[in-house]
């Protein structure tokens, strides 16, 4: 047998033997879940809660404007009339409840975090993040992750003008949101000169710790943002949909505009 055609069926048969234990490591998803599971995206969760229901609120408020000119109703048609804001609620609960749904319930994350995870780690890596993060040291360290994480998604919808400060229907997601901070904030912070916390150090330090910080608040600050975008795209479409729950509100209205 020729040496070239030798060495290249013992390199084939070396891909063959290896390609079932490389795809094992790379899509077995107990181990990855449970790392997702490690997490807790709490604060990101407010903040989304806090956007789409600020997008929620225009989309309805949009639909009712449009059904106040085309109706002719008049300026009083508006935010503090009884009428119009019973026809908010009624069009804004099937919105928010698809925000509960595809947002909040994060029902949707263990796929993209599985072909995340799969994409950038091996099965050997995400075995020792496992390992890591379900100690004290490691737990503490995923959630100064998972607020870096929120700090990012915060500053892309804040900065870009997405975000809506004071936006008036809110206030009960803002004072979620300023809450929620807070606790992640105080949970997430230790001290980096205590001796017990040189594991932490050595893995944040550590070529796996480093590519698996900088792959979250890259990758999953990104799946978070898409997410957000596309539930908000879906609300406007939804609204105008919704607009005949308008209707008994507005012969309310004129009914009352009547006497």
């Amino acid at each position: 047998m020729p040496a070239t055609l030798h060495r290249l069926i013992a390199f084939t048969l070396a891909i063959v033997t290896a390609l079932p234990l490389a795809a094992n490591a790379a899509t077995d998803p107990a181990p990855v879940e449970q790392l997702l599971r490690i997490h807790d995206w709490k604060t990101t969760v407010a903040l989304g809660n806090r956007y789409l229901k600020q997008q929620s609120l225009v989309a309805t408020r949009d639909v009712l404007a449009s059904i106040g000119r085309e109706q002719k109703l008049g300026a009083d048609w508006k935010r503090g009339n009884p009428a119009f804001d019973a026809a908010e609620a009624a069009i804004s609960a099937p919105l928010l409840e698809r925000v509960r749904a595809d947002w909040t319930s994060l029902d949707w994350m263990t796929a993209e975090w599985t072909e995340m995870a799969q994409a950038s780690f091996s099965g050997a890596e995400v075995g020792t993040l496992v390992e890591h993060f379900s100690s004290p040291v490691g737990r503490k360290q995923a959630k100064i992750i998972d607020h870096s994480v929120q700090f990012h998604v915060a500053g892309a919808f804040t900065m870009s003008g997405k975000l809506i400060q004071g936006f008036p229907g809110t206030e009960e997601e803002q004072k979620t949101l300023t809450y929620v901070w807070a606790d992640e904030d105080r949970d997430m912070r230790f001290s980096i000169a205590d001796a017990e916390n040189a594991q932490g150090q050595r893995f944040a330090l550590s070529p796996l710790g480093a590519k698996y910080q900088r792959t979250l608040i890259i990758k999953v600050t990104g799946i978070l943002g898409a997410r957000l975008d596309r539930v908000a795209a879906t609300l406007p479409a939804q609204a105008k949909s919704l607009a005949a729950l308008a209707d008994p509100f507005v012969a309310d209205f004129r009914t009352a505009a009547a006497r």
